[in-house]
């Protein structure tokens, strides 16, 4: 029986093999052995996943990309609809006025928001404290 955490990232398009293999090695190096690693692009693929795998851990990536944060709510909403105990962490680009922002997204289903770049330190400790294991 498989133990491990899913964790997927979702972002806008598919990531190149390279970024894959990037965000596992540094996974392994922050969380040895601990996840099971998935990948939605776009919001049809990533909410099919989301259904079909229910994640413990969603990392939503780069929201205010487009400029649009309505979007990135609106997923946010159907990620908690579609899987209700997944945590999601929301990683944006920039933001004008953050606090706004991440209190909008926390009452909207997100667990903790970051801006890019976000500490990979505070990222897997805060996903560790969002799961109960510590």
């Amino acid at each position: 029986m498989n133990n491990k955490i899913k964790l997927m990232s979702i972002g806008k398009k598919k990531q190149k093999v390279e970024n894959l293999k990037s965000w596992s090695k540094t996974v392994e190096r922050y969380a040895p052995d601990r996840y099971d690693l998935l990948a939605g692009a776009g919001e049809k693929d990533s909410l099919k996943k989301v259904e079909e795998f229910q994640p413990e851990i969603v990392l939503l990536l780069s929201v205010a990309e487009d400029g649009n944060l309505k979007n990135g709510l609106r997923l946010v909403k159907e990620i908690k609809r579609l899987s209700p105990r997944t945590e999601i962490f929301v990683v944006f680009d920039m933001l004008d006025d953050e606090e706004e922002v991440f209190d909008e997204y926390a009452g909207g289903g997100a667990y903790k928001c970051y801006t890019s770049p976000a500490s990979m330190d505070a990222l897997f400790h805060d996903m560790y404290v969002a799961l109960n294991k510590e």
